[in-house]
């Protein structure tokens, strides 16, 4: 399954790392967190453990959604998180049921 290392937003490359204990994702090691991005290092991070790639995807893409809003100004995407998130799910659901990422049919 694909686990990107780098992803590209609107023309400014991260590195994505995926860590093994959820007090790693956050680049000052303060709290434990599922995702965060950093945009003065340029890196996305990941807690993985095992997840399933499911829940990874889904981590993913809310951080690239924060990297968009912070790109393009929309600040009312980063000050609404829990919507945020929920759009994350549901672009994860889309590419997982339409089996994009998992190798799947194409989606019918």
């Amino acid at each position: 399954m694909l686990k990107p290392t780098k992803v590209n937003i609107l023309g400014v490359t991260y590195t994505v790392e995926y860590v093994q204990n959820p007090a790693e994702v956050d680049i000052f090691r303060r709290k434990s967190l599922w995702g965060q991005i950093d945009y003065w290092t340029r890196t996305i991070r990941i807690y993985d453990n095992g997840r399933p790639m499911e829940d990874l995807w889904q981590t993913l893409l809310h951080e690239i959604l924060h990297g968009i809003a912070e790109a393009m100004h929309l600040n009312g995407l980063n000050e609404h998180h829990e919507e945020l998130d929920i759009v994350a799910l549901a672009l994860t659901d889309v590419l997982f049921r339409n089996g994009w990422l998992t190798g799947g049919d194409s989606g019918d």
